[in-house]
């Protein structure tokens, strides 16, 4: 059985903005790498299907007492895909075995911001969005 048209209309219109942002996050997965000038240059201006995205991460750089400059400077953003933000965003919290079966965020706990850096930078390159 079928909905009558009037019902699939509004259900189209509810949901409309949903396959729109959908659409535009999956495209989005599929970027090619980019240099980190282009990234933090795609920073200034989101889009939808992206996110902006800390190389440093931010909660953790506020917790361990770095400055909202530093960790808000244009520096530390980049634009990413939704869905390998929160790919990235899963690998700092995932616990383990290397480091003692605990999470990348809590290995970095307490270091510098140099070596935070570096892993974000590694990170953006294991997950296809930095070249």
């Amino acid at each position: 059985r079928s909905l009558p048209h009037s019902r699939q209309a509004d259900i189209i219109e509810r949901v409309g903005w949903l396959a729109n942002e959908v659409g535009h996050t999956i495209r989005s997965y599929f970027d090619e790498p980019r240099s980190l000038e282009e990234l933090r240059e795609r920073a200034t201006a989101p889009r939808p299907g992206y996110d902006i995205h800390h190389i440093v991460e931010k909660t953790p750089a506020y917790r361990d007492g770095f400055s909202r400059e530093k960790i808000e400077s244009p520096d530390n953003k980049v634009l990413v895909p939704r869905y390998i933000h929160w790919e990235i965003t899963a690998w700092y919290a995932t616990k383990n075995k290397e480091l003692g079966n605990i999470s990348l965020r809590e290995h970095l706990r307490g270091s510098n911001w140099k070596t935070r850096e570096r892993v974000g930078r590694y990170a953006l390159r294991k997950f296809g969005v930095l070249r």
